[in-house]
């Protein structure tokens, strides 16, 4: 990173200009901060480009394919301007070094580290190729290393893969050394080139040199299409995979999607020390210390307060902060559909202490485990669109309803999630809360450090929970919990980045969640008041609900009041005490019905039509009957009589299809009518 020269620009588009990064044969690459504070790398092009009809034509389909490609391993698009006068493309900010300098200046790396570049590098060649995109350059300096994973840039002379021949016969594009044969030859390529050029990037990373040697194109060129790869220096575990990659045949060659397959099958570094050599870590510190330094003396005392005050957070090095355990939550749940823990279970466990999560430290073997079901289970939800249907046990894991099919399994398991209208879900963990676009991939994560708050002291810091999400995923509202028994509310604004406001708390805190709107923000106490209604903007507590508090024989509060908010109106449903349901309407600001029971009250959910109220319950007749029920919201009428099997868990379907619940360890998926099973796993 180098200062501003005179002739640098101050701005370009809306992005202020912070820093130059380098310069490459496209133009001059900038670090930039957005009208938001996100800092971002700024490509600007050279100025006889900028003149080239041809040239623009190109970039501005380099743009557009860009955006297409989306993943943890990929930085993303932020802003592109093709059609200014000097065409501009901002991508997020990585800090850290490339993989070319990192090997030059470190040596190569070691096995797990080599395993989970390999790793990364695939699951970049997924979602480029998922894009219909090929990247046809991939090289040591087109890897940026974070401690979230290998990061792949530069899709300059990207192509959509639409069955066309891409290259011309005697005309090659790409970096010799890690070119693939057919490119050499002129040949019609395919994604099977990428996979070429990543093993020959894995090689560079455990030898220090390329497949085929070093020296001018002339010289290496031949060898890649006659010779055979000196993987002399690569580990034995690694070899096979990397010689089908770099098969002369296409064709021979596995995909993407089969190395993500493959490395499963291996162990990934422990969640304690990460996947980076030591001293490249160290040399990421470096990076993110000069971008420190590159912000404040742009900034000043007097600058972009997103960017100045200590709750700034630092998107552009997203997961950064949260350290080695956010960076194997990204690798881990990010392998296969089905995927069981990267560490053994004794570190497994250490992994999750402390994070409050219910049927934690099992002792059967991963291979004996049935993810998902038996134990406590905490939560059970439908996806948005009504495909497949969350279950969050002794692991957090996402069932097709119908199929019974297990489709995805989160590996660690974070204490909780929370879903917004889209899928993205918010889930919290000892040290950070991860945010997963609908996919389950990761997107974005919040964790505090030294630098971003002075009223909290990180290292006291026990845990993140309590987390929700707004309905459009803009709002996530969590608590931090601190030795000594201390809470802090934090409500993050995932789209301007920035912390809208913190309140520490007397009591533990159970629960938050939004309104439909999310214009309200529920706290769920256990303690005095018990729910706590504020209105989102401004925090202004709009109502409050303060009955007396159970205790235990200890003296702490025992007991957390359910309550839920309709779909369809400004109601909230409130669980009281003495045994009955308040409906509260939250614009009029006064209770406009009530439902009297004599069931246990565990868990309220709402029909998505608003119409009926849903409640889990007992297993055992305690003081009425076993289970949950159901009620008419508009009369308070109940719907269901003696015993039911709504015990665990109560969600219903977002059409309202089925209900699922959770009984004698298996899901039930009810009909919503009668109550009847009509599927069940487990």
């Amino acid at each position: 990173m180098h200062p501003l020269a005179p002739s640098d620009p101050d701005r370009i588009g809306p992005h202020r200009i912070l820093a130059r990064l380098g310069a490459g044969g496209m133009g001059e690459v900038y670090l930039a901060r957005t009208p938001d504070g996100q800092l971002t790398a700024l490509k600007a092009t050279r100025a006889e480009l900028a003149q080239d009809q041809e040239f623009r034509i190109r970039f501005a389909r380099e743009v557009r394919t860009a955006q297409r490609v989306r993943g943890p391993f990929t930085p993303a698009v932020l802003d592109a301007d093709p059609n200014a006068s000097t065409p501009w493309m901002a991508t997020e900010y990585v800090p850290g070094p490339t993989l070319k300098k990192a090997v030059r200046d470190n040596g190569p790396f070691p096995e797990p580290s080599l395993r989970v570049l390999t790793l990364g590098l695939a699951r970049a060649l997924q979602a480029i190729h998922a894009a219909g995109l090929m990247h046809r350059d991939l090289k040591p300096s087109n890897v940026l290393l974070s401690p979230r994973g290998p990061q792949v840039i530069d899709f300059g002379i990207a192509r959509a893969v639409e069955g066309t021949v891409l290259t011309k016969t005697g005309q090659s594009f790409g970096t010799p050394a890690y070119t693939s044969p057919e490119q050499v030859m002129g040949e019609e390529t395919g994604p099977a080139s990428d996979v070429f050029s990543l093993a020959g990037v894995v090689v560079h990373a455990a030898t220090g040199r390329a497949p085929f040697g070093n020296g001018r194109a002339a010289e290496i060129l031949p060898r890649v299409v006659s010779l055979e790869p000196d993987l002399s220096g690569v580990p034995e575990s690694l070899r096979p995979l990397l010689t089908r990659c770099l098969a002369k045949d296409p064709a021979e060659r596995p995909s993407s999607d089969e190395i993500v397959h493959e490395l499963s099958a291996f162990p990934l570094p422990t969640a304690e020390h990460g996947w980076l050599p030591a001293e490249v870590d160290r040399s990421i510190d470096a990076y993110r210390q000069e971008v420190r330094r590159a912000v404040d003396d742009t900034d000043g005392p007097s600058g972009n307060p997103a960017l100045s005050e200590p709750s700034r957070r630092r998107r552009s090095a997203s997961l950064l902060a949260a350290g080695a355990g956010a960076v194997a939550l990204i690798l881990a749940t990010g392998v296969t559909l089905v995927v069981t823990s990267p560490w053994d279970q004794d570190e497994a466990s250490e992994s999750e202490e402390g994070s409050g999560t219910p049927g934690e430290g099992s002792d059967t073997p991963d291979e004996e485990l049935e993810p998902g079901l038996g134990g406590f289970v905490s939560q059970v939800e439908f996806t948005p669109d009504g495909s497949g249907v969350y279950v969050a046990a002794e692991e957090l894991t996402l069932w097709d309803w119908e199929s019974g099919e297990l489709l995805h399994h989160f590996t660690p398991k974070p204490s909780s999630f929370h879903l917004a209208d889209d899928g993205t879900m918010a889930a919290p963990y000892a040290d950070a809360v991860a945010i997963f676009d609908p996919e389950r991939r990761p997107l974005d994560h919040f964790s505090l450090s030294e630098e971003e708050q002075d009223d909290v002291d990180v290292s006291r810091i026990e845990e993140y929970g309590s987390v929700a999400i707004s309905p459009d995923g803009s709002l996530v509202s969590l608590v931090i919990f601190q030795a000594g028994n201390e809470q802090r509310l934090y409500l993050w604004n995932r789209v301007e980045d920035t912390i809208v406001y913190s309140h520490d708390l007397e009591y533990t805190t159970s629960e938050t969640g939004f309104s439909p709107d999310g214009g309200y923000l529920k706290i769920v106490h256990q303690g005095h008041p018990r729910i706590t209604l504020h209105e989102t903007d401004t925090y202004e507590e709009v109502a409050r609900w303060v009955e007396e508090p159970d205790e235990n024989d200890d003296g702490t509060q025992a007991w957390a009041p359910e309550s839920a908010f309709s779909p369809t109106e400004p109601l909230l449903a409130v669980e009281e005490v003495e045994g009955s349901i308040s409906l509260y309407d939250y614009e009029k600001d006064e209770v406009v019905g009530k439902i009297s029971t004599d069931r246990r009250i565990r868990r309220l959910a709402f029909s998505a039509d608003g119409r009926t109220l849903y409640s889990a319950g007992s297993a055992t007749s305690f003081p009425g009957p076993a289970g949950g029920g159901a009620w008419d919201v508009a009369s308070g009428d109940e719907l269901t009589a003696g015993d039911t099997l709504l015990v665990q868990q109560v969600s219903p379907h977002p059409t309202g299809e089925v209900l699922a619940t959770f009984a004698k360890d298996t899901l039930l998926l009810l009909d919503p009518e009668t109550f009847d099973v009509i599927n069940e796993i487990g």
